[in-house]
């Protein structure tokens, strides 16, 4: 076993206890009758930490030719487990007590966002503790569009209006999609 496979193994268990936590949440939602009531907005979210997750697992494929030291190993636990956290806080593990999605995510945004904005600034830690060239070569496009998640998830999370957070997570969104797919959906 190499050593980045005895790493990744640790990583791929909390990576695949977010996306479980994720997809049973949902499933939850559709499968059961007394169900809280969906919110779009929440659904959004929802898909976008989906969408987060899967892609993690996607980038951190490339850790297979980093030199791997103990720091390198607990920025990516630390990124993984902050996923982790999301999981739970966009599809919390019990809903008896929730009336409806709605409520629910506005009463949890500053959780939601908190966490949100935490990912994107230990997004920054992760990408230089790849090393110098690793960062620069993802360059200003990266910079600018970490920064424009942080800044969007800071007013979401005091902001209690409806219309923004609606503006906000198709915005994101998109921002996220755009980004990821000019950047990382080649392997090479």
């Amino acid at each position: 076993m190499s050593q980045f496979e005895y790493v990744a193994v640790l990583i791929s268990i909390i990576v695949g206890l977010a996306l479980a936590q994720i997809l049973r949440g949902v499933g939850r939602m559709v499968t059961t009758e007394d169900s809280p009531k969906p919110y779009w907005v929440h659904l959004v979210w929802t898909l976008y930490f989906f969408l987060l997750t899967v892609l993690f697992w996607w980038w951190e494929f490339r850790l297979e030719t980093v030199e791997w030291s103990l720091s390198i190993y607990l920025v990516v636990i630390v990124y993984a487990t902050l996923l982790f956290f999301v999981s739970i806080v966009i599809q919390p593990v019990q809903t008896k007590e929730i009336g409806s999605y709605k409520e629910y995510y506005f009463a949890n945004r500053r959780w939601i966002f908190g966490l949100y904005i935490a990912i994107w600034l230990w997004d920054f830690v992760d990408t230089v503790s790849k090393g110098t060239a690793h960062f620069t070569d993802l360059g200003m496009p990266y910079v600018a569009t970490n920064l424009t998640q942080i800044t969007i998830a800071a007013i979401a999370l005091v902001s209690t209006n409806e219309r923004l957070h609606e503006v906000i997570a198709i915005l994101c969104l998109a921002i996220f999609v755009t980004f990821q797919n000019r950047t990382f959906f080649m392997l090479g």
